[in-house]
């Protein structure tokens, strides 16, 4: 295979010779090898010098800057045959094992609720799950299969699951011509196309991956397709605004969008992408031959292209999955009020508006949708030992209150002119709460609360019994907070729905409070409620959801929640998935930290059964190559900065400029969706890293292909087929680990070259064992 047949032709001006006038290139620059003048002259090497100073520091020709994708026949016919081997590796044995691996049993579990419409809640975006449930419906799934626990058996319960593995197997294959045509559009031989796809059909990890009902590979697809696009719309750069300038740049905006609605990494690709989008407008800015009025029109397009289309997929793929989810589910409670007011099944509020002493209300708080104010027949363990006060997701009789006034209130109020007459609850008013179920009061102390134990926190409980006149510790001012602007006197007069208040404890002065932390299984593991001093106001709202009171008259008015629409819709359901990723804090025994991905300290556990297992564990020497060419090119760079300050210019052999371009691009691709990851302190896995090391295998091979252009064709091939040997050997040898096939224990304890990947290889046949 040629390196003279590259993947792409430089840019000429129109009616000018290709190869200039300068007649044939000397062997010295390289024609000897294999390369035509065309393969060398975008690479700046000159057929009349082979100085390296002959290039002024900052050449920048547009001819080096965009490559011409020319994919020839042959080239498609290669890459044909590498798409059919890696359709082998891919898909052999995809029914093995046929139990529920890892994280399935999310992730199906999601594509039967998307079948049967029941709303769920996830912390991902909807476009991967949504992508499997269609699989499942074209494979026959009905839905009904809970995937409950890892293990559970596909066959016997007549699960259609080859047909959803399926799916990302096939995202997984189309990464092949993907990476082949993505390097090729980055200005690389053909030979280096062909040696990057085959790293990416024998790479472990992403063919582990790709075999499971897993988001990743949705995500790694959309990655790829993005990249893809983004490197094909600089072979059109020479032609702006032309059809297929537009095309690839939409196209790489649609996937930018398809990226971020499969899983929030997609946010690192926008940021790829938006970095190398600065630089390409910088560079234009000092472009005299791009007038004012281009260049606005180059921004605008990249706004639009760039900005707002994905943000448009965004928003069309969580109008699908609202549309879809349409029906009341366990997701709900996590949800405020006004959204689940738009499932079907659900119908909040609708009740008379104003409160009333004597009405029976239902309390919600309402900074994190975790539940009513509740209450039940069971004590504190610690504290006061008094009854248990809390909140509770669900609506059942427990969730009652009635609002009564104080006992001097009382007493005022009969002594009025007319005591039979309603008398509205209002701002500032100090009332008291008894439950509806055990004539216990809303009461707090100074006792501390069973898990948030700060002094500034106290106790919140029920107190009291049936006839029983209470005390002071049961007065709770009401503050109301905020108002709704559409219905006048609602920040005067108490109003369900419409007013958010505060209930400040007249005795402690603290405000009735909570913040989702879940008490004890002898509390049936409900969110606590404390009563905290000097509280933010957030946490310490409340609305009133149901309001009940026999002498309302008919015909009063009533609060009902506004339906949100599209956008307040994704906006709540970004902010939910936002706050529960970030409280993915608990250990996990498979979980790692960043900085051990690069050299794939450790893998990851998705299944075992007998003597078979599925661990995540890549290529380790690809990953530490891959690893060892981005480095290479950051202390390359500073030190052609350091020459170039001194005044020597070097050319890398002509390759300067296409090295900074391709391996450059995707060095700050691999840095942008690697380094994120350190400012999380969520739980992380080893998966995490697929999307960055896609990259790094793409600069592996971006790397070998421009350092290997002026070393013999022989070289040049004996070093690539060495790396691909080594490759290949290593997916034999830990193939087991991906396919979940039977090894042997020596065979396992061979392969571990760290002593950190805990792969149990004691599973495995035993060859020594003597047989009993």
């Amino acid at each position: 295979m040629s390196p003279g047949t590259g993947g792409t032709t430089p840019v000429t001006g129109e009616g000018e010779d290709p190869y200039g006038a300068r007649g044939p290139i000397p062997d010295a620059s390289g024609a000897g090898y294999g390369y035509e003048k065309k393969d060398l002259d975008y690479l700046g090497i000159s057929s009349s010098t082979t100085g390296d100073n002959h290039y002024p520091s900052g050449s920048n020709s547009s001819s080096e800057r965009y490559p011409r994708l020319n994919i020839t026949r042959g080239q498609w016919m290669t890459l044909g045959l590498i798409v059919v081997l890696a359709a082998y590796v891919r898909l052999w044995r995809l029914s093995n094992p046929a139990n529920v691996v890892f994280d399935e049993v999310h992730f199906g579990k999601f594509a039967g609720k998307y079948l049967n419409g029941t709303y769920f809640f996830d912390v991902h975006p909807p476009l991967a799950k949504m992508m499997f449930a269609a699989a499942g419906k074209l494979a026959g799934y009905d839905g009904k299969f809970d995937f409950k626990s890892i293990g559970l058996d596909y066959v016997s319960a007549g699960v259609p699951y080859v047909g959803m593995r399926l799916m990302p197997a096939l995202l997984g294959l189309a990464m092949v011509p993907i990476t082949y045509i993505t390097l090729a559009a980055l200005g690389h031989a053909a030979d280096a196309c062909a040696m990057g796809s085959l790293l990416v059909v024998f790479e472990n990890a992403l063919l582990t991956q790709s075999r499971l009902i897993l988001l990743d590979s949705a995500l790694i697809f959309f990655t790829g397709m993005t990249v893809m696009s983004w490197a094909l719309f600089f072979t059109e750069a020479r032609r702006p605004f032309e059809r297929k300038w537009w095309m690839y740049l939409l196209l790489t905006g649609v996937n930018l969008g398809n990226a971020l609605s499969c899983k929030w990494v997609g946010l690192f690709l926008v940021a790829t992408i938006g970095v190398w989008t600065i630089r390409d407008l910088w560079v234009k800015l000092g472009d005299l031959s791009i007038s004012a009025g281009q260049y606005m029109r180059h921004f605008a397009a990249r706004a639009f292209a760039l900005i707002v289309v994905p943000l448009v997929v965004y928003l069309f793929w969580f109008q699908v999955h609202f549309s879809v989810l349409h029906k009341s589910g366990d997701g709900n409670a996590f949800m405020s009020p006004e959204f689940q007011n738009t499932l079907d099944g659900v119908s909040l509020g609708h009740t008379p508006r104003d409160i009333y002493y004597g009405s029976r209300i239902r309390i919600r708080h309402d900074a994190t949708n975790a539940g009513y104010l509740h209450s039940h027949l069971s004590n504190y363990e610690t504290g006061s030992k008094q009854q248990q006060v809390t909140l509770y997701g669900f609506r059942d009789d427990n969730n009652f209150w009635i609002i009564t006034r104080t006992d001097a209130n009382e007493k005022k109020h009969l002594n009025s002119t007319d005591p039979s007459k309603l008398e509205p609850v209002r701002d500032g008013d100090i009332v008291r709460l008894m439950h509806w179920k055990t004539f216990r009061r809303l009461h707090s102390h100074d006792e501390r609360p069973p898990v948030t134990t700060n002094d500034y926190q106290n106790e919140v409980s029920g107190y009291g019994w049936e006839g029983f006149k209470g005390d002071s510790n049961d007065h709770w001012r009401v503050k109301i907070i905020e108002g709704d602007k559409s219905v006048p006197g609602s920040s005067e007069q108490l109003m369900a729905i419409h007013s958010k208040f505060r209930l400040i404890h007249t005795g402690r002065r603290c405000a009735l409070f909570s913040n989702r932390r879940k008490l004890p299984k002898w509390a049936h593991e409900q969110v606590e409620v404390t009563c905290m001093q000097n509280a933010k106001v957030p946490k310490t709202l409340w609305r009133i959801e149901t309001n009940i009171h026999a002498d309302i008259p008919a015909g009063s008015p009533l609060a009902e929640y506004r339906k949100p629409g599209l956008i307040a819709k994704v906006l709540e359901a970004t902010a939910v998935m936002w706050r529960v990723n970030n409280g993915l804090t608990k250990s996990h025994p498979y979980e790692s930290r960043p900085h051990t991905w690069p050299w794939m300290r450790r893998g990851m556990a998705f299944w075992g059964s007998g003597d078979r297992g599925i661990y995540l564990l890549g290529t380790a020497q690809l990953w530490w190559l891959s690893l060892g060419a981005l480095v290479a090119f950051g202390v390359l760079q500073v030190v052609l900065f350091l020459r170039d300050c001194r005044g020597f210019h070097d050319r890398l052999l002509g390759a300067r400029d296409r090295y900074f371009e391709s391996v450059g691009f995707l060095t700050a691709g691999w840095v942008l969706h690697w380094i994120p990851f350190f400012l999380m302190g969520r739980q992380l896995f080893l998966h995490h890293y697929l999307p960055a090391l896609w990259l790094a295998i793409l600069a592996l091979a971006g790397t070998i292909d421009l350092m290997t252009r002026r070393v013999s064709r022989r070289v040049r091939q004996a070093i690539m087929v060495s790396l691909l040997l080594v490759v290949v050997r290593s997916y034999f040898q830990y193939s087991h680990l991906a396919y979940g096939t039977p090894w042997t224990r020596q065979g396992c304890q061979r392969s571990k070259w760290l002593g950190s990947w805990d792969y149990d290889c004691k599973r495995y046949v035993d060859l020594d064992a003597k047989p009993t």
